[in-house]
């Protein structure tokens, strides 16, 4: 099994050196696009250099973190195209690479959440309000709701409301009282 994990690896580190390349000429310190994650600097300058590399076909597991990489407010520019891709992310499991046998858990719609969770802006709620109602889109909607819980508008409160009694979401919100 161990082999399988290498070869993953090593085919991702390969795939990722484009995106890296572009990243590091316009100023980012980085190895890996992975390694804007989390971040304490803002990046807006490299926000279109990760939107143009998230329409490549990559594999699931590169998307994802340049998914994830955009769960920053100057993503919002790109809002409307960040939800389709959403709406349209494959949920479950599926091979990293095409022509693979093995199937790992997928997570670009996971990393897509987390972008449009950083990009939200209050216009935007019923937006992200209607995707997280949305059972569809299965337990990506759990990293869609914080924004929700952060915001002070009424359709943010009249939202977890309705959410506290989703099955998928209820254990969560409900968790929020007792903090």
């Amino acid at each position: 099994m161990s082999d399988i994990w290498t070869i993953r690896d090593a085919r991702l580190v390969q795939e990722e050196q484009p995106i890296v390349k572009d990243l590091r000429e316009a100023g980012a310190n980085i190895t890996s696009v992975w390694d804007l994650i989390n971040s304490r600097s803002g990046y807006p300058n490299l926000v279109p250099i990760l939107m143009k590399h998230l329409q490549l076909p990559y594999s699931d597991r590169t998307r994802s973190g340049i998914a994830r990489a955009l769960a920053v407010p100057a993503a919002g520019e790109y809002w409307d195209f960040l939800v389709q891709q959403y709406i349209n992310a494959k949920q479950g499991k599926g091979p990293v690479f095409p022509g693979e046998e093995t199937e790992f858990v997928l997570g670009f719609k996971e990393g897509l959440a987390c972008a449009l969770s950083g990009s939200v802006t209050e216009e935007r709620l019923p937006d992200l309000i209607r995707l997280a109602k949305d059972p569809s889109n299965g337990e990506s909607r759990l990293l869609l709701i914080g924004p929700l819980r952060r915001s002070k508008a009424a359709i943010s409160r009249e939202a977890v409301e309705e959410l506290r009694h989703d099955p998928q979401l209820a254990k969560e919100i409900n968790s929020w009282r007792k903090k």
